[in-house]
């Protein structure tokens, strides 16, 4: 058997059970000369190309990767040579997670005023936010194991959570997808975390934020197109919204011109919630886990539906 892998893999995948062959690659073309035989591949950020690795290699079985979102893989061609893909569905739960709760603390305390004043040397006569994380009820759309580490974080602080899923299989504190509109006016804290697909596409437009009572934030750390940006610009401008904590946007790097780097409600991170000096580690425990199973021909964690896109 052979198993294609990235070289920044190597200091803590040394070895395999079963002792197969490992090809390991640096980039997009190194890993398409390494693909002809594989049965096994990590897709790694380094490929360029995930479409062309694919085609490359005729006998592979098995994909793997250590991100969570697949919206832009070449989903059709995985289904049609019926290859098994699994993502690293859990692997950034905990640092996505302090950063919700890091990005949500800092808008409702105002800390951004807080550090613009220090910058110019100015000691404020009032604070700039009399507002407190506890007592707030959050509705967090993606409740998997990303939307739970966040959920867990956010009672710490007093904060009501209730998760939204697709299939709440009677879980008390979660409630169904087709559902989820009905609590928005009772939502202080909106927080989505759930694949873009074609179902989530604009998920949040001008009616469900208009739902949202006054002052309410909105998180995003999923991917920007769950939101219609403009509505969602509108809605910060006009005062309806606290604010919002984004850390993706429809377009990234986000334009120079959008008016979102300059609203004062707005905290904005450069899709840098999942990192952590942990990530290899844990995707790496996630893939020999995998690969166990995978030699005694058993379930796979973290198997992708290609119907549900996730």
């Amino acid at each position: 058997m052979k198993v294609v892998l990235p070289e920044r893999l190597r200091p803590i995948v040394s070895r395999l059970p079963s002792d197969p062959e490992i090809a390991w690659y640096t980039d997009t073309v190194s890993c398409v000369e390494a693909m002809p035989g594989a049965e096994v591949f990590w897709v790694d950020f380094t490929v360029k190309d995930i479409g062309r690795a694919i085609e490359a290699g005729a006998d592979l079985k098995w994909i793997t990767t250590a991100g969570t979102g697949v919206d832009g893989w070449p989903l059709e061609i995985l289904e049609r040579r019926k290859l098994t893909l699994t993502n690293g569905a859990g692997v950034g739960a905990i640092p996505i997670s302090e950063y919700v709760v890091m990005g949500l603390l800092v808008g409702l305390k105002g800390l951004p005023a807080l550090v613009r004043a220090q910058d110019r040397r100015t000691w404020l006569k009032r604070p700039p936010s009399l507002s407190e994380m506890y007592g707030k009820r959050a509705l967090i759309y993606g409740y998997g194991s990303i939307g739970r580490a966040i959920g867990e974080r956010l009672r710490a602080f007093g904060v009501t959570v209730t998760g939204v899923r697709r299939r709440p299989r009677n879980e008390s504190g979660v409630i169904a997808a087709a559902g989820w509109e009905a609590r928005l006016p009772e939502t202080d804290l909106l927080i989505l975390s759930v694949p873009l697909t074609g179902a989530t596409k604009a998920l949040v437009g001008k009616a469900q934020l208009a739902a949202l009572p006054k002052g309410a934030w909105v998180a995003n750390i999923a991917r920007g197109g769950l939101i219609d940006e403009k509505a969602l610009i509108a809605a910060l401008r006009s005062g309806h919204l606290g604010g919002a904590y984004l850390d993706v946007t429809e377009k990234e790097p986000l334009p120079p011109d959008s008016a979102l780097w300059s609203i004062p409600n707005v905290i904005l991170t450069p899709h840098s919630s999942w990192a952590t000096e942990h990530l290899l580690e844990r995707a790496a425990e996630i893939f020999l886990d995998n690969f166990r199973r995978y030699l005694l021909g058993g379930p796979l964690r973290n198997v992708v539906d290609f119907d549900a896109g996730y």
